[in-house]
């Protein structure tokens, strides 16, 4: 890529962060049709020039970044939570983990755990 072609980019991506304010690193590289890598090397630039943050977030189960204009205000730390709190509900439905692992209940008794129950009996009936 051809220091033009980076500025080029540059350019672009500042554009389309004026227009939608917010934009997944992820989502940004494929629009633009340039690699991953070249992406996180010009975002790194802009971010180290004050230009843009870039903020790590789990999308899917996935590490990526949001990319936030400079000036801009971040979103809620609740909704990062709420990213964690799916990546923890999918690996309990796709590796079979109980909801213990993922629960957040301080004072919860097992014996009277309802989710727990539920999980336990699903399993039961899968080995039957």
């Amino acid at each position: 890529m051809t220091e033009f072609q980076i500025t080029d980019t540059r350019e672009e991506i500042l554009k389309i962060l004026e227009e939608r304010g917010a934009v997944l690193q992820k989502d940004l590289w494929k629009e633009l049709n340039i690699d991953s890598s070249k992406c996180s090397r010009i975002l790194r630039k802009l971010e180290k020039e004050g230009l843009i943050k870039r903020v790590e977030v789990v999308v899917d189960g996935v590490k990526t970044f949001k990319i936030i204009p400079a000036g801009a205000e971040e979103e809620d730390e609740e909704e990062e939570e709420l990213d964690l709190k799916a990546v923890l509900d999918r690996m309990e439905e796709v590796a079979g983990y109980p909801p213990c692992f993922a629960c957040t209940e301080v004072d919860c008794d097992a014996k009277e755990c309802i989710k727990l129950e539920v999980w336990f009996l699903s399993k039961c009936r899968m080995l039957s």
